[in-house]
Parts: structure tokens; sequence; C-alpha cells
């Protein structure tokens, strides 16, 4: 009987509202072995792990205990959830190799290249290793800054090794920032700026819900031209890759700052669909002008109004993940899950190409089980 290679990835984005977690099996041999995506699910965080989360985003006073306390709180909480996995799946915790573990990001400063620059994840691996007694692997992104990289987006080589058969083709992950994948060899990626994020902050602030659901709320207002033009005056735009941003950049102050007077609420959330949608066509007309078809996953694939826009602004053919047979919430926990075969194995998992690394190297750090 031939072995099966099963792995687990887990992720809490950008958006800070729950767990994904996914399970991917992994061909045995060969350079490009073939993956599959086996089973996904997204657990919703408790509403105080959630604040908990999204306060560390912001220094503030007190937040060395605090920051210990969530990062063995998430710990605690992946560990259940895997087991949790395990259990609604028929998976014994042996049938698994590896779990790879991204945790949340609280401070992401990539900055430059001659500033001592760092990104923090947390949610405790050893946590999780002990309480599902399987190897997990996590702190993917330090080892890539410490080369000199921007320790993000990672995911690029392996959108390229899922979607491998497609040519001019562009997968874009909007999650709280947003960040493509240019499929090419090798590939090229990084992050265009915001996702859902200031979209779900303005609709919090706002009582429409957690977010906009299928962008119903930015379909019924206008765009403001000379907002839109300010907001993507802002120096990320143009700056060149490699770079990747974060909520630390991206967030409420940053939007009051564009922001003017006398908008309705409604042609304020209009404006920053408009400026998802306008900044992912600017960049990837810049780095792959001849694309042809763009595949959107992450939570944003649910916008249909942001669908609508993007294949308006740039002609493409605009799809979610979902119309050819792959489960958009699944990917980046499937992409960890993939790094955790990677590091395992010896394997390198960062593109240089599109985090800016001095070369390519092995990420994560192994906690036995």
């Amino acid at each position: 009987m031939t072995q099966r290679h099963l792995f687990l990835g887990t992720i809490s984005g950008t958006s800070v509202d729950g767990l994904d977690i996914a399970l991917l099996e992994v061909g045995a041999g060969g350079a490009n072995p073939q993956i599959s995506i086996l089973q996904a699910e997204t657990i919703r965080f408790p509403e105080t792990l959630t604040s908990e989360l999204r306060a560390l985003a912001n220094p503030s006073p007190g937040e060395m205990d605090r920051l210990g306390y969530a990062d063995a709180t998430l710990g605690e909480f992946i560990g259940q959830a895997c087991q949790q996995f395990l259990v609604n799946h028929s998976l014994a915790s042996q049938e698994i190799t590896a779990i790879g573990s991204h945790g949340q990001t609280v401070r992401h400063r990539p900055g430059k290249a001659d500033e001592n620059r760092f990104t923090l994840q947390i949610g405790d691996p050893n946590r999780i290793a002990e309480l599902t007694g399987i190897t997990t692997v996590a702190d993917f992104r330090r080892r890539d800054i410490a080369a000199g990289g921007q320790g993000a987006p990672l995911v690029p080589p392996f959108h390229q090794a899922l979607f491998k058969d497609r040519d001019h083709t562009v997968v874009l992950n909007v999650g709280g920032i947003s960040n493509v994948s240019i499929l090419s060899d090798p590939p090229s990626g990084y992050d265009t700026g915001p996702g859902n994020c200031l979209m779900d902050e303005w609709c919090q602030r706002h009582d429409h819900g957690a977010y906009d659901e299928g962008g119903r709320w930015a379909s019924t207002g206008t765009v403001n031209a000379p907002f839109l033009a300010s907001m993507l005056s802002d120096p990320y735009f143009a700056a060149q890759p490699p770079k990747s941003t974060g909520r630390e950049y991206f967030h409420e102050k940053w939007l009051t700052a564009h922001q003017p007077d006398k908008l309705t609420a409604a042609d304020v959330q209009a404006t920053l669909c408009e400026l998802t949608a306008q900044c992912t066509v600017d960049a990837v007309i810049h780095c792959a002008p001849d694309t042809q078809e763009l595949i959107v996953c992450g939570g944003g694939r649910l916008n249909d109004h942001l669908l609508s826009r993007l294949a308006a602004i740039s002609g493409w053919e605009t799809l979610s993940c979902d119309d050819i047979g792959i489960d958009g919430d699944a990917i980046e926990a499937a992409a960890f899950a993939w790094f955790a075969h990677q590091t395992v194995n010896n394997q390198p998992s960062n593109e240089p190409a599109v985090t800016g690394a001095a070369g390519y190297r092995i990420l994560g750090a192994i906690y036995p089980a």
C-alpha cells in the first residue's frame, strides 16, 4: 500500500476573524509532486480573542503581557481546533506528517534593507505540538527577513504549484490585505495594498455587519474620484517590488487622513471597494501586462461587486477559484501545509524573486511531536 503524505495547514489572516484549517495530500517523489486539498474548515474566534489580537496590531501600554497571553491562548485554540478537525474527518494524529502553523501576524515591519526589520507571528507552536501529538512547523517568515527579504508574500510558489497548468494567469488573494501571484517561472508577486481591511472597518463603524456581504452596500454608492485619487497617491502604491504591507499601514487613521468631508457612508464604501480593485489591476499591469485571467481567492472572492469592478477595469476573465473547483477559503491554509512539507523535507519554500531574499531558504522552525 502506498503511504499517504498528509499535512495540516492553519492560518489566521489579516481579517483576524477565525482560523482556516486545510488538509493537504502531497504526492510521493519528484521535484514537482502532485498536491491536493482534501478538506478545509474555518473556525471562528471567540470575540474576546479577536479583540485582543486586533488590539495588538497597534502599540499600547501593557502590550507585552497581553502579547504573551494572546500567544498562549491562540496556541491553545489552534491545537484544540486541529484536534477537532481530525475528529470531524475521521483522521488519527498518526496519519498527519506535520502541521504548518502560520499563526497571527501582530507586527510586520519589513522596512528598508538598511533597517533592523522584523515580522512577528504568534500562536505558540509548542502548545500545538503538545496538544495534538503532531510535529508542528511555525515561524515561517523570519528566516526570509533575515536573508534580506520582505518575509511576504510567501504564497506565490504554492500558487504556482497548485495552478501550474494555467497560462497568462494571476492569482489574487483578497484577505485583509491583497496580494497577487503571477504564474511564471519563477513566479512573482507582492502585496498590492488593502483588500478587505478598510471596507470591513467601515462596515463595522456604520453598523453594516462585520463585512459588506456580496458588496451590496458598496454597489449602492458612487465612487468619489478625488477621494480615490488621494488614496492612490500614497507612496506604497508607487513603490517598486519586492514589497509587503499590513494592517499596521492601512488602517482607520490612514483612511481618515484621505477622506474628504460630506461624503455619504455608502459613497465611502464604494470608493474603498474601487481602491482595492484599482490598486490590484495597476499592480498586475505593471508586472504582467499580458495577463488574460484573474483567479480570486480569500474572503474577497465572495464580494460580487469587487469581482465585477476588477473585470470592468481590467477586461480580464475574472473567476472565483471555486469556479474551477478549488475552495477559496482553503488555499492560504493549504499553503502552510505545503510549507510544512517543504521544511520537513529540507526543501526551500520562499521565492527570492518575490520577497527579495538573498536566496532560497528553508523556512520555519520544527517543534517535534
